[in-house]
């Protein structure tokens, strides 16, 4: 497939479709944004987006995360309102990774049952 600019990739599936170039432009944006979205939030150890592959989230970095994380809101201030802001934003980051280590731990015991019912 040869890459081409977006501005002709709107009009050529408008062309196509039979629809308004700016509609199918924001259907695509929007697509694009909801992808970003669902990646940055850490909710998931696995994705799977159809025509871009598997997104997996890699267990050493995730335990790797979590204390360093931990020892940044040891040490961070918070006399401002945007240091208070910038703790709150690291406090939430480091729930999510906990809670992703923790479903890792969950799709990984998963894991050795399936395997172990299926070679006993």
């Amino acid at each position: 497939m040869i890459p081409q600019k977006s501005n002709i990739l709107y009009k050529e599936l408008s062309e196509t479709l039979n629809h308004n170039e700016f509609l199918i432009e924001e259907v695509i944006d929007f697509y694009y944004s909801e992808i970003k979205k669902i990646l940055s939030e850490l909710k998931y150890p696995r994705i799977n987006l159809e025509g871009l592959g598997h997104f997996v989230a890699k267990p050493g970095l995730v335990k790797k995360s979590i204390p360093k994380y931990r020892s940044i809101l040891e040490k961070h201030d918070t006399s401002t309102y945007g240091a208070y802001f910038n703790k709150k934003m690291i406090e939430n980051k480091l729930d999510l990774l906990i809670e992703l280590e923790h479903q890792i731990l969950i799709e990984e015991n998963r894991k050795l049952t399936f395997k172990k019912n299926k070679y006993e």
